[in-house]
């Protein structure tokens, strides 16, 4: 005879999973329209204070520079994103992603990986890399 019995802590675990990957895939949308619309206001909410990125020429700042860099404008226009993976592992995720958009009339994209981290029942930025990818 089977055993059907639900392990209610399966279930949970799934549904936290699955409400978790829900906030990052919200938080995402509003990370690259934050950097679209220069509104440092949400960055300054959703980014830890020891926010570090690397840009996609290999130097790395910290949140203030990261602030100033975006309250100048993003510098692009049609900005879109894609190829979204998010991989929540406990209190941390790993979202992975691609920005398209137009700089100097020329497309172009980077390919970005950011990690959050649940602290305080908030989800905060920590870190982000972005790479550049060869115009195909």
């Amino acid at each position: 005879m089977c055993d059907t019995t639900v392990d209610p802590d399966s279930v949970a675990a799934a549904s936290a999973e699955a409400d978790a990957v829900a906030t990052l895939h919200e938080l995402n949308a509003h990370y690259v329209r934050a950097f679209a619309e220069s509104d440092i206001a949400w960055y300054s909410e959703h980014l830890s204070d020891d926010f570090v990125c690397t840009l996609a020429d290999g130097r790395r700042i910290n949140k203030n520079e990261f602030l100033q860099r975006n309250a100048e404008g993003p510098g692009v226009t049609n900005v879109s994103y894609d190829e979204i993976d998010v991989r929540p592992l406990g209190a941390t995720a790993v979202v992975h992603g691609v920005t398209h958009f137009t700089c100097d009339g020329m497309s172009a994209s980077t390919r970005y990986t950011d990690v959050w981290q649940l602290r305080a029942g908030h989800w905060r930025a920590v870190a982000a890399q972005l790479t550049s990818l060869a115009k195909t």
